[in-house]
């Protein structure tokens, strides 16, 4: 069968709730065993129970000997077949979220070995909720549903496109849990923008500053910045979106670019990293470091860590957060964040919406910086 186990861990593989190790050789123990258990209902049902030992013996061989045969040359299951087509929809320049649905597609081969010869209606609701709880091993809730959703999604698409299939989410609520906290306080940020770090630390909590000034620019658009535009505006196209955006830079965030100004980009951080995955990371882990002036990079965050949550991230619902305070309408923040409302995202072209998003960013500038309100 081309595996083997010790003996505790073929115990634990039998078990009904084994250790994540061992659950894709559970299912593979499954499906031999379903295998051998097919011969001895054939031998039952047509009065061979007391055939010779040895043509028992040489008929599961050639059953676990053509198995490898049949798997090899077996059309392949619709389902994994979509799951690739959809991913591939997502195939864009800079977007992860082909990853995503992939990396989806991985755990399932995780738990399913025989995967990819399922069709849609080998997918049920008991094997979902089996794959459910192999995943709660190492998830949490939400990024187990978020797997979910991925599924779900493929399901929607196979539809979409006239296939003769039944959806189990039909059937199917995914629970959902708070999502934790991921802003900071107007007093929190202050102490982040001024608090004494590690000269190593200190290009990070710069370029966190900076992506709040920018109104929460994301990581990606971060790095890949190319220019200021004569009238004092970074124009971009935003990875996750693709739609068009266009921040006023202030004073305040123009001094961080001149400290930073790059090469290859308007800032360093492509000289510096060659992809801006390796950008965010280190950013994000240094962040959390922040406030432990002694710990060494590479070790657990101490007790003294001020935010050991810290990421990129943070610095965009946190401009949310202390706008929506100091009283910048909803509608004025949607905007600021390039979240649709109905209305077409070009409008933020219009030398209205511009203007409303420069006075908000001012604002909240102005009592984060200054207190001024």
């Amino acid at each position: 069968m081309g595996f083997q186990l010790t003996e505790d861990d073929l115990a634990d593989a039998m078990s009904s709730k084994p250790e994540l190790r061992n659950c894709k050789y559970r299912n593979m123990i499954a499906l031999w065993t379903s295998r051998i258990e097919t011969i001895r209902v054939d031998l039952a049902t047509t009065g061979r129970a007391n055939e010779d030992v040895k043509e028992i013996k040489k008929m599961i061989a050639e059953a676990f000997s053509m198995a490898g045969k049949v798997r090899e040359t077996k059309k392949k299951g619709d389902f994994t077949v979509w799951f690739t087509k959809f991913a591939d929809t997502h195939n864009t320049p800079g977007a992860k979220t082909r990853k995503d649905y992939l990396h989806t597609l991985k755990r399932l081969r995780d738990y399913f070995p025989d995967l990819d010869t399922y069709d849609f209606a080998d997918v049920t609701v008991a094997r979902l909720e089996q794959f459910d709880e192999f995943l709660a091993k190492t998830c949490k809730l939400n990024s187990r549903n978020h797997h979910m959703r991925n599924i779900r999604a493929v399901f929607k698409y196979a539809l979409r496109h006239d296939l003769d299939i039944r959806n189990p989410f039909d059937r199917m609520k995914l629970k959902t849990e708070e999502t934790a906290k991921r802003s900071l306080t107007v007093d929190e940020l202050r102490e982040v923008f001024t608090m004494k770090v590690e000269p190593y630390a200190e290009i990070y909590r710069d370029m966190f500053r900076l992506s709040f000034m920018l109104i929460g620019i994301n990581p990606i658009d971060l790095y890949r910045l190319s220019s200021i535009s004569s009238n004092g505006r970074i124009e971009y196209r935003r990875a996750k979106t693709h739609k068009l955006y266009s921040i006023k830079v202030e004073p305040e965030a123009m001094e961080i670019i001149e400290k930073y100004r790059g090469q290859k980009n308007l800032l360093m951080l492509a000289d510096r990293w060659k992809l801006h995955e390796s950008f965010g990371a280190a950013a994000n882990t240094a962040l959390g470091y922040l406030g432990s002036l002694h710990e060494a990079r590479g070790r657990k965050k101490s007790d003294t860590a001020r935010f050991p949550d810290l990421t990129l991230y943070w610095a965009r619902h946190t401009w949310a957060t202390i706008a929506r305070s100091i009283g910048v309408s909803i509608d004025d923040i949607a905007l600021a964040l390039g979240h649709g409302d109905g209305h077409a995202l070009t409008r933020i072209y219009l030398h209205e919406d511009r203007q409303k998003i420069d006075d908000a960013n001012r604002k909240v500038l102005d009592w984060v910086l200054y207190g001024k309100r």
